[in-house]
């Protein structure tokens, strides 16, 4: 995947609480094989109306949008810095949600309240996709979607300096973040948990071969 170091993108809000997975991306679109093709599918139960959403094998076609989706709205479209609510992507453990919200072109996912903005499981796929979920305090959340729900507001957001900054005309706020040092470090460089271990290949590959015969892997 690739690194993240800033990202700059339009603010949309969804502050809806309790968002589970099956509302993010229907569990029948997981008989998909592909790892492709889910970012017309986000929210397809909600965001085409009704009778309209794509079927399984074809997400291209599909019925006319709902205009009462907030995201949908034409204030919207374009962004790539997603400010949700608190239990964002609880229920079913399923990767292709974070799919769906990456492939639908967010990069940052923003919800409110330590420990609390998302699902454990969703959190550490999404930062193991290279999609950056933050955590802000519930004050910090509040300033950002009182200046970004209008719309049209713009984020920079640093995970050098762990920052976000929210400009709207000549309004501005910046509020600090947190995400663990390792799962930082891991963004910064583009690495996903298996790329990092590859990063120890060689000193594998010398444990491998001097341990006992019986438990060295083998070759076809």
């Amino acid at each position: 995947m690739n690194p993240f170091t800033v990202h700059r993108g339009k603010v949309a809000v969804l502050d809806w609480t309790d968002v589970n997975t099956d509302l993010i991306i229907p569990a029948r679109y997981l008989k998909r094989i592909e790892r492709v093709g889910y970012g017309k599918l986000l929210f397809a139960d909600k965001r085409y109306a009704a009778g309209g959403a794509p079927p399984i094998d074809e997400p291209d076609k599909h019925g006319p949008l709902d205009p009462s989706f907030p995201l949908n709205r034409p204030e919207n479209q374009g962004a790539s810095v997603l400010v949700v609510g608190r239990n964002f992507g609880c229920g079913s453990s399923r990767e292709h949600a974070v799919w769906a919200v990456a492939q639908a072109g967010y990069a940052v996912v923003i919800a409110p309240g330590k420990d609390e903005g998302f699902a454990d499981i969703f959190e550490g796929n999404a930062l193991n996709n290279g999609l950056l979920a933050v955590e802000v305090p519930q004050a910090d959340w509040d300033r950002i979607v009182e200046l970004a729900g209008p719309g049209g507001a713009e984020a920079v957001v640093d995970l050098r300096s762990l920052t976000i900054t929210v400009t709207a005309g000549a309004a501005t706020v910046e509020v600090p973040f947190f995400i663990p040092e390792t799962r930082r470090e891991r963004l910064l460089q583009g690495l996903d948990s298996i790329s990092e271990t590859l990063l120890l290949e060689t000193d594998i590959a010398r444990y491998e071969q001097s341990s006992p015969a019986w438990i060295r892997p083998t070759t076809a």
